[in-house]
């Protein structure tokens, strides 16, 4: 069976939007599915139609960026001809020109699944309102064409004013989540910290990196000053804008305990996790629905404090394996983290249980369902 799956973006962009189309992807595949992915050529470098590990990924000519999407002048056709060869599109939100693929998915008699993985933030500026109200209609259009749609959480659906109006059609399964077991040695900035915070993720606005910085001076009054905080993932080459600039004034300020890593392997991420005495997940935006991160990080025993962000307090509620705790309150955040290290026994618990609850095969397994409905 051919299955299409449609996404704005694809590896090699890191987000939890494109690892998380990768392994639905890929996990599809081992079931015996015929996998595309349809996308954009946001890079011009890339061959349309070639293969990456048994998913075959097409890109559709990107002459420029509008913000943070794409503009892809001849979408309207290249998505008819990829709809038209799947028997089932499982489209991933958000994702202005999904419309486009509900219509012919419709049209053509297809089965549609909607992954919704979160809504979207009004920032300030009529360009970014124009284009989140647009994409909001887009999404609505297409959600009420779609057979079914895939939250990470109940927990981020309940809390959710646009998945209200679909609650009949809303599944609960969590994100595809797997790690490298190839482990690269490495050592991450100095060995002279007692104390390593870390997070993984785009260096991005709505990540709320600037909350985790201001608490270095509080972290170094529970802790002293043998506390760094090491960031991995990627900054200035962020689409959509460089939030890296705006945090310079902070990285100037304790340039001495923030390490930015940049993008690691999977394997060089397998060992920075284990490096950890704590991870972190400071999103303070709808925009993070989940945060597939502080899962990995748990699966290679190292606890978590997490934003109380409806959908991003999951895993934590779910394991008890760390605390939540309202990051725009610098004092509480860097309690809550030195009571997370200072007590590291009493919150890990054991792989095993982690991988269970948040098993990949569980995950591909709910798709196989879905599709064959």
């Amino acid at each position: 069976m051919n299955i299409l799956i449609t996404i704005s973006y694809y590896i090699p962009n890191i987000s939890g939007l494109t690892i998380y189309a990768k392994n639905l992807a890929e996990g599809l595949t081992q079931k015996g599915y015929k996998v595309s992915v349809l996308t954009s050529d946001y890079r011009k470098e890339f061959k349309s139609g070639s293969l990456d590990r048994r998913v075959k990924v097409v890109r559709v000519w990107t002459p420029f960026l509008l913000g943070r999407g794409p503009i892809m002048p001849t979408f309207i056709f290249n998505s008819f001809f990829q709809v038209l060869k799947a028997k089932v599109v499982i489209c991933q939100l958000p994702q202005f020109e999904a419309l486009v693929i509900a219509f012919w998915a419709k049209v053509l008699c297809k089965k549609l699944i909607v992954t919704y993985h979160c809504d979207l933030a009004f920032w300030p500026g009529w360009i970014n309102k124009a284009t989140v109200f647009a994409s909001y209609v887009s999404h609505f259009f297409t959600c009420l064409m779609a057979n079914k749609i895939v939250v990470n959480s109940e927990d981020y659906a309940k809390n959710s004013k646009f998945l209200s109006l679909f609650k009949r059609k809303l599944t609960y399964i969590y994100p595809p989540i797997k790690l490298d077991e190839i482990e690269e040695s490495i050592i991450f900035g100095k060995n002279e910290y007692t104390y390593k915070v870390g997070f993984v993720g785009r260096i991005a606005k709505e990540k709320g990196l600037e909350y985790l910085l201001g608490t270095i001076g509080y972290l170094q009054k529970y802790l002293g000053k043998r506390v760094a905080i090491y960031i991995a993932g990627p900054g200035e080459e962020v689409i959509g804008g460089n939030h890296q600039k705006e945090l310079a004034t902070l990285l100037a300020k304790y340039s001495k305990y923030i390490f930015l890593l940049g993008t690691l392997s999977d394997a060089q991420l397998v060992a920075f996790y284990k490096m950890l005495d704590v991870f972190v997940l400071p999103s303070v935006e709808r925009m993070e629905s989940f945060g597939m991160t502080q899962v990995e990080a748990m699966m290679l025993g190292c606890p978590v404090v997490v934003n109380n962000l409806p959908g991003a307090r999951e895993a934590v509620l779910k394991t008890g394996m760390g605390e939540v705790v309202n990051v725009k309150n610098p004092d509480e955040f860097a309690k809550a983290i030195a009571k997370v290290i200072k007590g590291r026994k009493t919150y890990v618990i054991h792989q095993t249980v982690v991988d269970k609850i948040f098993n990949i095969n569980n995950t591909i397994d709910s798709y196989d369902k879905l599709i064959n409905v």
